[in-house]
């Protein structure tokens, strides 16, 4: 900051000094003595200060350089924001190809029930379903009566609802007169039902369960058919076809179209129809990608 010149004070020293020289030059100039002042000398020093005080006050104010201003501090830098990554979906469920094998049994664990099993009849009625013996074994007491066994721990939803099932029995009770059946897409909606009568005639039902009925949409029949032995039985369920199959092979007239299931479980049947206390055991029970 510049020092400021302090001019007035020191210009009134000069006008005093003015004045008392002119005094006494008035005194001095002359060897005479007069009481009257020297109005001339006088006037000539005010004139010498007015003049000193008129070019004093033509003399620009000082300029007092402006103080610093403090500078504000920057602001604060934005934030980026940091896009969100979101989390990695999780992965698909495993997929197959034509002719993996999904599931399987052989029903050989220990105990007498195969986890992931579930079982009821239509009507309800009492029945009798255990695991012995390397079987599943199924007692159907009653006449006109269905008892269903489904795996619920696998269940196939309309993007992976192509499967193809398939399990093997035998006739164990003291006739053969019985419906032996695979079961598909098995919902609270209902399910197609492939279903093999003794005498070789075969159908292919599916149950509507808002009404409680069984519709037939295909049926055929095997000649000559040896009933009391072990045979398996099949049923191919790819997009709206349904296909049946007996011992590895499928059906003569076999196939047919319908959309009303698209999505379910697996499983199996045991049907008495009009003759009671029908057993029949079940080797295994395997669901395959067609």
């Amino acid at each position: 900051m510049k020092r400021q010149k302090y001019t007035y004070p020191l210009l009134i020293v000069l006008v005093v000094f003015l004045v008392q020289l002119a005094c006494s030059l008035g005194s001095s100039g002359s060897d005479t003595t007069s009481d009257s002042p020297d109005f001339a000398a006088t006037e000539a020093a005010l004139q010498s200060t007015q003049a000193a005080l008129d070019a004093q006050a033509q003399q620009p104010e000082p300029t007092q350089e402006p103080l610093p201003t403090a500078t504000s501090p920057p602001p604060p830098p934005t934030p980026t924001n940091v896009p969100v990554v979101q989390p990695t979906q999780p992965p698909e469920p495993e997929t197959y190809s034509s002719g993996d094998l999904i599931y399987y049994t052989d029903f050989d664990g220990a105990g007498d029930w195969e986890d992931g099993w579930v079982h009821f009849s239509i009507p309800d009625i009492d029945y009798t379903v255990y695991k012995a013996n390397g079987f599943m074994r199924v007692e159907v007491p009653e006449q006109y009566s269905a008892v269903y066994l489904l795996y619920e721990d696998l269940y196939f939803d309309r993007n992976f609802a192509d499967v193809y099932v398939e399990a093997q029995f035998q006739n164990m009770g003291t006739h053969n007169i019985n419906n032996i059946s695979v079961v598909c897409r098995a919902s609270e909606e209902g399910w197609y039902e492939f279903s093999m009568l003794s005498g070789g005639l075969w159908y292919i039902w599916k149950y509507i369960a808002s009404t409680d009925n069984y519709v037939l949409i295909k049926d055929g029949g095997i000649p000559n058919l040896d009933y009391d032995a072990p045979h398996s039985i099949g049923a191919e369920c790819a997009g709206n076809n349904l296909t049946f199959y007996f011992d590895g092979e499928a059906l003569r007239n076999g196939s047919i179209k319908d959309n009303q299931f698209i999505e379910g479980e697996t499983g199996i049947s045991v049907y008495a129809d009009d003759w009671a206390d029908v057993i029949v055991e079940f080797d295994y029970f395997g669901v395959a990608v067609p």
